[in-house]
């Protein structure tokens, strides 16, 4: 009987390895179509920072009647402006350094859009609304906002349709990333996979999405343009014991994962 020599069958082992990594994976979960804690990012170099201007900002998207906001107030936290609010005029004042913006007539605006939000009515253009004293932008209002005040971030964002389901209720998850840059960003991933969730309970991974599920080796990447968002919407029907939870979400990038942020719930009998 005749043997391979060692040489030979260490050459076989590696080339079959090789071979087996670009085969799709049985059962592979088929992601839809549409191709970031504050962290510096850039795309030009795979996610290696080369513009320190560029910074991922984990932000709380709101959704009214299918219409994502930004609440004014917790962007400004986040950017370092100070919010003046002049009752009479009706008027926000905008600032940052030696610049300001004013918002004119919010008041009556906002209450017009609320109207139509309540009637299910509102679209993508809906610039803003108030409600319960506070200001929420639309992402296109937003991103209008952030390039007269001169700043150049990309927003992450994490939510869930609501915060308490009862057994049997299937969860919707919105994983969010938009680019408020004048550049535009290269993402790159490693596999198939382009996200990922996971349960935490008291600060404990308990689930995560990924581990029965089996993707293909490939290197790919995803040019997000100026202005442009990545949405992954992700219906799940996992049921945890009675409880709170946070349910989080991150892009799959490589060589770091972009984590987008949490979302509180509650689980009942």
């Amino acid at each position: 009987m005749r043997f391979f020599s060692t040489g030979m069958r260490l050459f076989l082992l590696i080339s079959l390895t090789v071979a087996l990594a670009w085969v799709p994976a049985y059962g592979m979960n088929q992601l839809p179509a549409g191709e970031m804690d504050v962290y510096d990012f850039s795309g030009k170099q795979q996610s290696e920072v080369e513009d320190e201007k560029m910074k991922i900002f984990k932000m709380k998207i709101y959704s009214f009647a299918g219409v994502e906001m930004l609440q004014l107030r917790e962007l400004a936290d986040e950017l370092g402006w100070a919010l003046d609010y002049v009752p009479g005029k009706k008027e926000t004042i905008i600032r940052k350094d030696n610049f300001s913006l004013s918002l004119r007539g919010i008041g009556s605006l906002s209450m017009d859009l609320w109207d139509m939000v309540e009637g299910e009515a509102a679209g993508e253009d809906a610039p803003l609304l108030i409600k319960e004293g506070r200001t929420y932008l639309s992402l296109r209002r937003a991103g209008e906002f952030l390039e007269q005040m001169g700043e150049e971030i990309l927003v992450a964002g994490f939510y869930t349709d609501r915060s308490s389901y009862k057994k049997d209720d299937k969860i919707t998850a919105h994983m969010r990333l938009y680019n408020f840059t004048s550049e535009s960003i290269r993402l790159n991933f490693g596999s198939g996979q382009r996200y990922d969730l996971y349960l935490l309970q008291d600060d404990e991974e308990i689930w995560r999405w990924s581990d029965d599920k089996f993707f293909t080796m490939a290197l790919v990447f995803k040019e997000l343009e100026p202005g442009e968002g990545l949405s992954y919407d992700l219906d799940l029907e996992f049921q945890p014991d009675t409880g709170e939870y946070i349910l989080c979400g991150e892009l799959a990038t490589i060589p770091k994962r972009i984590k987008l942020g949490g979302a509180f719930i509650t689980f009942e009998d």
